[in-house]
């Protein structure tokens, strides 16, 4: 599954606040044996080096719901349509507790 995560061109998107909240994500959610990749974050959300989550558009809700139980901040949502080497972002605000 984690190949078709490689070809899809919309596809979901979370991002954190630093590499120690995404690797903590990361292991949550392997824990749950939930389908997602860690990839870098897009340079156009952000310039700095980080790490977010790859997954499923329709998938998003549960993560963020799974995160925030597991109080693992959440710094950026993102829904993201690749046409060529163009990104088109469209950001999503995360739910408030």
């Amino acid at each position: 599954m984690q190949q078709n995560l490689m070809e899809i061109n919309n596809y979901g998107l979370i991002t954190f606040a630093s590499t120690a909240y995404a690797l903590k994500a990361e292991k949550v959610m392997k824990g749950l044996e939930k389908i997602f990749m860690i990839i870098p974050t897009p340079r156009e959300i952000s310039a700095s080096c980080g790490l977010a989550i790859k997954l499923e558009t329709g998938e998003l809700n549960e993560f963020l719901e799974i995160l925030a139980g597991e109080r693992v901040p959440v710094q950026g949502v993102y829904r993201i349509e690749e046409e060529g080497k163009k990104k088109i972002l469209h950001a999503i605000n995360p739910p408030q507790d």
